[in-house]
């Protein structure tokens, strides 16, 4: 009998909860029009948050791309954020567009992977960081990458097909296709 009680109550969490959902994709199309687009099977954990700055940035989601929790998108300035089919996002990633992201289809991505297409500008000593803007590039991912966890991608990337990134690696160059990449750290203990 608990059993069942609990199946019934899981049951309609999910239920619940694909409604709410469901409210939200709406929501979205109707606040940011043509410039928002998501394929069906879309899934978000808890404390997902989309978040558009500019009237110029777009953001489209293919079919079957999942977000667990706490996962942030952002598109920005005039940010154009393209993701693919069958992508999973594990919780605490982050995607800051502000000029162009392309995600290719059947990648994953660990907890806390983060995105950056842009960097503050900083060559203006007289003047402070906060105020001279951006520099921006573009990030393209291509299909059935893996990414370990707490992997930053920065501007200027380009990443091939079948790709596996080892986590804690910070992407700055492009990779070419069928590559591992890994960061090497050397250990030392000492003892005392």
């Amino acid at each position: 009998m608990l059993r069942l009680m609990f199946r019934i109550f899981r049951k309609i969490k999910f239920i619940l909860g694909s409604i709410k959902l469901n409210l939200k994709i709406i929501e979205w199309r109707v606040l940011f029009g043509p410039r928002f687009s998501v394929g069906d099977q879309f899934s978000v954990g808890r404390f997902f948050s989309l978040a558009f700055d500019a009237s110029n940035s777009k953001v489209s989601i293919g079919i079957d791309v999942q977000f667990r929790d706490y996962c942030q998108v952002r598109s920005g300035m005039n940010g154009i954020l393209s993701i693919g089919n069958h992508v999973f996002f594990n919780n605490f990633c982050s995607i800051n567009c502000f000029h162009k992201i392309v995600i290719g289809n059947d990648c994953q991505f660990g907890e806390g992977v983060k995105f950056y297409d842009h960097n503050h500008q900083y060559k203006t000593s007289n003047k402070l960081i906060s105020e001279q803007g951006y520099s921006t590039g573009s990030i393209r991912i291509g299909d059935n990458c893996w990414f370990g966890s707490d992997v930053i991608v920065l501007k200027d990337v380009e990443i091939g097909d079948n790709v596996i990134v080892g986590a804690g690696c910070i992407i700055h160059k492009s990779i070419p296709s069928n590559t591992i990449v890994i960061n090497k750290q050397e250990q030392v203990l000492k003892s005392y």
